[in-house]
Order: C-alpha cells, then structure tokens, then sequence
C-alpha cells in the first residue's frame, strides 16, 4: 500500500509479490490455514492494479506493467481457484467474492487496457492478451453475481445495501457459478541471487561484519572499564 509513487519500484513489488505468492503455495500444499484478515491483502492487491491502471501512460513508457499485473491476478486466482485448502473458514471465500464484486470497476479498466494493447502491434502485445486471460474467472464472478445482486436491490426496493445482505445473496448464488479450471497457479520460479542479487547480499553481509566487528570492540572497552573500576574499589 506504500510506495504508490510515479517512480514506481517496479523491482521491490515483484519481490514482494513473489514473497506473497510462495506463502500461499506453500499454505495449499500443506493444507495450512493461518489465522489472518486476508481481506487486507486482496485491497492491497486490487489498490495496485487500479495505480497501475490510473498511471499507465506513464508507467509503460519506463517498464512492463502488465507482467506484475498478471502476477497479481494469479494471486487472486489462487484464492478464488484453491481458497478451500487455506482460508480459515468458509466465509472467508464470500467476503473474497463480495470485495471482486465491489472493486468490478477496477477489474473492467483493466481488462480494457489488456484489450486495448492486445489488438495493438506494440511490445507489450503477448502480455495484454495473457493478461487478459488470467481475468477469466474474476470477470466470471462479477458477471455472474452483479446481475443477482441488481434483481434482489429491485425485489427489495433497496439502493444502499449492506455488507451482511450481498454476502447473503451471494452465498445463495455459487451453484450457478460456472469457473474455468487455470493450470500452474502454484508454479513459481527458483530465487536466485545471480546475478541481479549479488552485489546486494555482498555488501549486506560486509555491513552485517561490520557492525559486529564495531560491537565486539565496544564491548571489549566496556569490560576494560568494569574491570578497571573494580580494580579501584579493591
């Protein structure tokens, strides 16, 4: 939710993005759920894409936002495809599909900037189309439940709904849902620290040396001084 700047650390999200990605594979493999508000997590998800998105004329001209991008979809799509194996409970997959359909807007803009670039001839043109297939399911869901939703607010006569009855709505609606099943969510990479890495672990370990050689020292003139007052009081 930081660093949310025109000179975008493109770098520093990826990692972290990474981070998040591994946390998750491991949690679906080992069937391991932690106790935590992953809805803190999806509006941080969803609050990068709709930056990316607000700042792509800008953006694109230094780097390629559509490949983190599909790298957060492929987050989303991890819950939305294997939540059942880490969430804590079962109304943690309602309030996921509750914060897709409310954020829709944002997934629309993206989607319409994927379109819009996948029909170019420009470099990004692969990965606008991928990106765009990776909101498959996403844009099923908030197809499938917007218009549910409309016809319930019509047979209430309601406009401002709340939390509790969309959620209602929603969990009465998954039968009908229909999803596509995506392969290699949970494929990832191998960390290397070669050879982007390198010089940065380097001088974090020379500085990690330092500072405890600059310790060590200090220490050693501290117990000098102990000794020496005890040597005076004797």
């Amino acid at each position: 939710m930081s660093h949310m700047m025109k000179k975008f650390p493109m770098e520093l999200y990826i990692l972290c993005i990474g981070v998040i990605h591994r946390i998750l594979c491991y949690q679906k493999r080992c069937r391991i759920r932690i106790n935590y508000q992953w809805k803190d997590l999806w509006t941080a998800l969803i609050t990068l894409l709709r930056f990316l998105v607000q700042n792509e004329t800008n953006l694109t001209k230094k780097m390629n936002i559509f490949d983190i991008s599909i790298q957060v979809v492929n987050i989303l799509n991890l819950f939305i495809t294997y939540g059942d194996t880490f969430l804590p409970t079962p109304g943690s997959y309602d309030e996921l599909y509750y914060e897709l359909i409310r954020m829709h807007q944002v997934f629309d803009n993206v989607y319409t900037m994927g379109l819009r670039y996948s029909t170019g001839d420009g470099e990004f043109k692969d990965y606008a189309q991928k990106l765009n297939n990776t909101l498959i399911n996403i844009r099923a869901i908030i197809k499938h439940f917007s218009p549910k939703i409309e016809q319930w607010l019509a047979s209430q006569n309601l406009s401002t709904p709340s939390e509790d009855q969309i959620l209602e709505v929603v969990r009465k609606n998954y039968d009908s849902l229909t999803l596509k099943l995506q392969d290699s969510l949970d494929q990832y990479e191998r960390y290397s620290e070669k050879p982007k890495h390198t010089q940065f672990f380097t001088s974090m370990v020379r500085n990690v040396v330092s500072d405890t050689r600059q310790t060590i020292d200090f220490a050693s003139i501290d117990l000098q001084l102990i000794l020496q007052d005890f040597s005076s009081i004797s």
